[in-house]
């Protein structure tokens, strides 16, 4: 057995047991967590048995080699993750805008409230020194 035959299913469970808890305490979104989960037991399986994973994924898939049928899902794989990342991006990115707006407008509503108190404020304070005069 080579040496990357034990780090690389010892990496897959730490990350598999960071990404159980996380899903346990809720700190990520459950496609997300399911994702990464695919992604390490793959590792781990790699790992394993690399040369009959990669060869049946290799005919799977009509590839020749089994390494290009590695690179080929990897490859897949980063495509969907920064896909899936985009989307998340834009959608904060949205909410973060309007969230700006709102937190605008009601800055704006306090301050003119302010003022309108303030003139209120300002006219009783005339009123009684005209009223002491």
């Amino acid at each position: 057995m080579e040496v990357y035959q034990f780090i690389a299913p010892a990496l897959s469970i730490y990350y598999i047991y960071r990404i159980v808890l996380e899903l346990r305490e809720k700190k990520k979104f459950i496609f997300t967590n399911f994702l990464w989960l695919a992604f390490w037991a793959v590792i781990a399986v790699l790992g394993i048995v690399p040369h009959e994973l990669s060869t049946q994924l290799a005919s799977l898939l009509g590839i020749k080699s089994n390494i290009n049928a590695i690179i080929f899902i990897s490859l897949a794989f980063v495509i969907v993750l920064a896909f899936y990342l985009s989307a998340k991006i834009e959608t904060m990115d949205r909410k973060i805008t309007e969230l700006v707006r709102q937190l605008a407008l009601d800055e704006s509503k306090i301050r003119e409230l302010e003022r309108k108190r303030i003139n209120k404020l300002k006219k009783k304070e005339e009123s009684k020194l005209i009223n002491k005069i």
